[in-house]
């Protein structure tokens, strides 16, 4: 079938008046058209080309396309060459590349992994065609060493020469039969395979390979333990890979995230993420992702999620800690790009293309439970949130402690949260970080737009209608003041976590993200922060358009009124603070005993003390911001009553020890 395709393209460039053969020297040599392992911060398929000549070949006036009918489609720069029997390798982005390796080539289409055509086309217009049917997720295509034909490989070798194994199928994974899960008493683990293909399985986590031990029969499990296992054949390349998790006598009272990877991967001082390894910046803050696999267990003990996907660290303060966080990404190349389950009982959604498990970062030897809290408490407020839900980990089989599951705040559960479902929309998403100096802290898309907006409101007075309306039309005020009343009522004094985002014809947007520092004194600062003059120096908050806005009396009255409007409906202690807090107190507390021996450092009593003392922060501080607003606005007495009697009122009611 591909000699057939082959020949039909050929007579289409005969046709077209062109020659069917590139220069004999560069050939194509190794594709990868569904991958899931990252080069820096991305994961773009690939493109191998090799020179098989005695000279070095310039590429300059070269060109590469899958499209028969625009074989110029993209051109190599004037500098791209190919050493004499060197390889070269051209990642196909789709896009362009900003974030890319320094010196990489990056074409403007992508390939498919359902099956695609590519061109090389040489000065003199020779072009060579290579055809390839369906890719497997994370493999490679190419020539086997010392062979003429193109099978799947059993090791990508990008910029490298391919190995002497390449297939033309691929093994079936072996199935499990024993169910995953919790057990009281040790279990015999039976796996199955097609007639023909022999199983091979782990038990530290790493990926089975053709010499890792042969199953032979049931397998005896009196501990907790991964099982990983894969098929094989000679004639076959090896199976994707089946996974499993037993625990004995181990119950949980929560979720339970089992992860399990190569120690590579994780401990390796030269390439594991959880450790500092021996180079001037540490492995784990170098962003490296690498495959996992996962499998989540509800409550009951039920299993409701297995499959492949990426992990890095992730966060800032907990990347130098034990117990780190890690972001969790579904990868299509290893079949679904969404991890398909209902995690958070406060979300509709059934889909999410990333989770966070977060390891509480500097709120580990606290409370544990801060940010997820407060972000509860802001539940009605119109500010997206990342969900949580308190879990245990395991990793490689090992208890890992308490983690709070999270969603991860990006294009796409920002997009949900907004009703956003046009992929282009959500690729073109702005979103934005520390916007407090007006610097390039882009964490997606671009920020220019918002930089025009700031220096718009730093020059113009807002109480002309039309700047008024300059404003407006660009920024969802409703967020803004709804973020920074938020804010100075927990005072959240790490204002330089700071976020927001627009998506196409939208406004910008703020969103609440990492307020653990909420809730920790009585602290006046982040009122300060937030309350600035438009020409005072920003303090990582970007404050003019805030005070921009309320120069205009009519906003001034709605942000004072809108502070009344929060406290009444979110920071009633009893009926509205304080369950959230008894709900996470009642879950975590039964978690913290077996966590603390597993991450000394943080005492019960401490623990109860810190949690007592957020609790009163909570309690305390909406009366007192109260206060400090109108000393700041200069309000009379007939003005206090008029905005904050019947909150106080309520306070006095509901916010009394």
């Amino acid at each position: 079938m591909k000699n057939r395709i082959l020949m039909l393209i050929a007579l289409t460039l005969l046709a077209l008046g062109l020659c069917a053969c590139a220069r004999a020297d560069v050939v194509f040599s190794e594709v990868m058209a569904s991958t899931a392992t990252f080069v820096g911060q991305r994961h773009d398929d690939w493109v191998e080309l090799h020179n098989t000549g005695g000279k070095a070949v310039s590429l300059s006036g070269w060109y590469l396309s899958n499209d028969p009918y625009n074989l110029r489609r993209w051109a190599f720069p004037d500098t791209a060459k190919i050493a004499k029997g060197g390889y070269l390798v051209v990642y196909c982005a789709g896009e362009p590349v900003t974030n890319g390796q320094s010196g990489a080539l990056y074409t403007d289409f992508k390939i498919s992994a359902k099956g695609d055509e590519l061109y090389l086309t040489d000065p003199q217009g020779n072009t060579q065609a290579l055809a390839f049917g369906a890719q497997f997720g994370n493999v490679s295509y190419g020539v086997p060493a010392g062979g003429d034909t193109w099978l799947y490989l059993e090791t990508a070798t990008p910029g490298k020469a391919n190995g002497k194994n390449g297939y033309a199928a691929r093994a079936q994974e072996p199935v499990i039969e024993t169910a995953a899960g919790f057990y009281e008493k040790a279990v015999q683990v039976t796996i199955s395979a097609p007639a023909g293909q022999e199983i091979r399985y782990t038990t530290d986590g790493s990926e089975p390979t053709r010499a890792s031990k042969r199953y032979t029969g049931p397998i005896a499990i009196s501990k907790t333990t991964v099982i990983r296992a894969r098929a094989f054949a000679d004639d076959l390349l090896g199976s994707t890979t089946a996974g499993s998790t037993f625990f004995i006598n181990d119950p949980s009272i929560v979720p339970v995230m089992s992860v399990y990877t190569g120690d590579a991967y994780l401990y390796n001082q030269k390439t594991g993420v959880m450790v500092k390894g021996s180079g001037n910046i540490p492995n784990y803050e170098k962003d490296w992702e690498y495959p996992i696999q996962i499998e989540y267990f509800d409550a009951s003990g039920q299993r409701q999620l297995s499959q492949m996907a990426t992990f890095r660290v992730t966060s800032h303060s907990s990347r130098s800690l034990r117990q780190k966080s890690l972001g969790l990404f579904a990868r299509k190349a290893f079949g679904s790009n969404t991890f398909d389950y209902a995690f958070f009982d406060n979300r509709p959604y059934t889909q999410y293309s990333s989770l966070l498990l977060r390891s509480t970062n500097s709120d580990h030897r606290s409370c544990r439970m801060r940010d997820a809290v407060l972000g509860e408490i802001s539940e009605g407020l119109g500010l997206y949130y990342q969900a949580a839900q308190p879990i245990v980990v395991y990793l490689n089989g090992e208890y890992f402690g308490h983690y709070n599951l999270r969603e991860k705040a990006n294009k796409d559960s920002l997009a949900q949260w907004a009703g956003v479902t046009d992929p282009a929309a959500i690729r073109a998403c702005d979103i934005l970080e520390r916007t407090g100096t007006l610097d390039s802290n882009v964490l997606h898309g671009s920020n220019q737009d918002w930089v025009e907006l700031m220096n718009f409101v730093k020059s113009h007075d807002l109480n002309d209608p039309s700047n008024l309306q300059y404003v407006t039309d660009r920024l969802d005020v409703d967020s803004l003041f709804n973020y920074v009343i938020f804010n100075m009522i927990i005072g959240n004094y790490d204002v330089t976590n700071v976020r927001m985002y627009r998506f196409p014809g939208g406004k910008w947007t703020f969103f609440l993200h990492d307020i653990e520092a909420g809730c920790m004194s009585f602290d006046e600062s982040p009122v300060d922060i937030f309350l600035r003059g438009k020409n005072a120096k920003a303090a990582g908050f970007p404050h003019w358009v805030l005070a921009a806005l309320l120069e205009v009396p009519e906003y001034k009255d709605y942000f004072l009124r809108r502070t009344a409007e929060i406290i009444e409906s979110n920071f009633l202690f009893s009926l509205q603070v304080e369950p959230v807090f008894n709900k996470y107190i009642d879950t975590i507390g039964q978690l913290l005993p077996r966590h603390i021996k597993k991450f000394p450092g943080l005492t019960i009593k401490d623990w109860t003390a810190n949690v007592n003392a957020a609790m009163n922060y909570a309690r305390m501080r909406p009366k007192r911001v109260i206060g400090w607003l109108s000393k700041r606005f200069g309000l009379s007495a007939a003005q206090q009553e008029s905005y904050f009697a019947h909150t106080l009122e309520l306070l006095s009611q509901y916010n009394v020890k």
